[in-house]
């Protein structure tokens, strides 16, 4: 995979194993105290993170300073500089930390898949949309937050995460065509692309989620809220029954 640093500029079938933890995996959710407080026993580089995480995703990336950032992880001003030499690279560390986590999940999942010898849409929904469900269960709903912004504002830090992607998207399009094989790339691609921004924006905002559904007396647990989402997005990957 290709690495290029990011430029932050300056404008802003179900599964048959149940969810690991109630939706939770393996994620590290990282020391925090009730008041939100970093771990101080933490390196200085992991503070730095953890506390750009949290601001990016509440502000977004162009609206947060280093000396903000540094501030939150308390940390001298020039240990940004020292561990990551610029705010892109920070950016970068950011975003890999928490995303190479997910694709090593979500390989084991298309592994799964690919084995089977028959994928079906809801397998591949269900590989897509449980990874991120699980990061979010095990505390990385912030960088779940973050990557939602990122995509639905285009900021320079999306090509970062789709040259990560990149890969298991080929993957995706690859069993795609096989489970509909008179689809045209270019539709499995946006439907794709929109089971992305779906998966990102619900699991990112899961209390603004359950705030509208109680407008109409619903209320759904986690595990009920990512059967949902495995459903909906089982619908974009098929697309029309009629089709």
């Amino acid at each position: 995979m290709t690495r290029s640093r990011v430029r932050t500029g300056r404008g802003t079938h179900r599964p048959a194993a149940p969810p690991r933890a109630e939706l939770g995996g393996d994620a590290d959710p990282g020391p925090v105290d009730p008041a939100g407080a970093l771990d101080p026993d933490l390196p200085t580089d992991q503070r730095l993170i953890r506390a750009a995480e949290r601001l990016f995703a509440e502000r977004g990336i162009d609206a947060v300073s280093l000396r903000s950032v540094m501030a939150e992880a308390g940390a001298n001003v020039a240990s940004v500089h020292y561990h990551f030499g610029s705010k892109d690279a920070l950016v970068e560390a950011l975003i890999s930390r928490r995303s190479e986590q997910l694709h090593a999940r979500r390989a084991e999942l298309l592994d799964a898949v690919e084995n089977s010898g028959t994928p079906d849409a809801r397998a591949l929904a269900d590989a897509f949309v449980r990874p991120v469900g699980e990061l979010a269960a095990a505390g990385g709903t912030p960088w779940i937050r973050l990557v939602a912004g990122i995509m639905s504002s285009n900021h320079p830090a999306l090509t970062r995460l789709t040259e990560g992607f990149a890969p298991q998207a080929r993957r995706f399009n690859d069993l795609l065509q096989r489970v509909a094989p008179d689809t045209a790339p270019r539709t499995i691609r946006f439907r794709l692309t929109q089971a992305m921004n779906l998966t990102f924006q619900t699991l990112g905002d899961p209390e603004g989620l359950q705030g509208m559904l109680a407008l109409s007396g619903t209320r759904l647990a986690p595990g009920e809220l990512l059967t949902e989402l495995v459903d909906t997005v089982t619908a974009i990957l098929t697309g029309p029954p009629d089709r």
